[in-house]
């Protein structure tokens, strides 16, 4: 296991994030909104299981959300809803709060969204070691 701990410092100190490479490379009076904070790098980002990619349009805010109050059950609003609506975080992200390990976070997203794949491929590949090795012996 001491791979992954290799594997994840490899990432961690070769990866920039792209936000952070986009924001050092233009000039922000041409980029509409390039001064407002982005989602993807805040605290309360929850990427989408549903896709590997962090970046994802139906990633949700965890600050912002709705209880049932029957069964306790939270519903979080999508991040695009929550920076459209200036009654929730708005356009200039009001509870935007920076994420300290965004990429350990993005390393533990995607490790975790490509774990159904890689059992699939995983159990695929064993099952034609077994067609295989049936077929030696036959």
């Amino acid at each position: 296991m001491n791979y992954i701990k290799y594997l994840f410092l490899l990432f961690a100190t070769t990866t920039t994030t792209t936000g952070e490479k986009i924001i050092k490379n233009i000039n922000i009076n041409t980029i509409k909104d390039a001064n407002y904070p982005s989602c993807r790098n805040c605290v309360y980002y929850k990427p989408s299981s549903f896709t590997s990619d962090y970046g994802s349009s139906i990633s949700k805010c965890e600050k912002i959300g709705e209880k049932n109050i029957i069964t306790g059950e939270i519903t979080y609003n999508y991040v695009d809803s929550c920076r459209n609506d200036e009654l929730k975080c708005g356009k200039e992200g009001k509870y935007f709060v920076e994420e300290r390990n965004l990429n350990l976070k993005i390393f533990t997203h995607v490790f975790i969204s490509s774990i159904p794949n890689t059992l699939v491929v995983s159990l695929l590949v064993l099952e034609f070691i077994n067609i295989l090795k049936y077929n030696e012996h036959s």
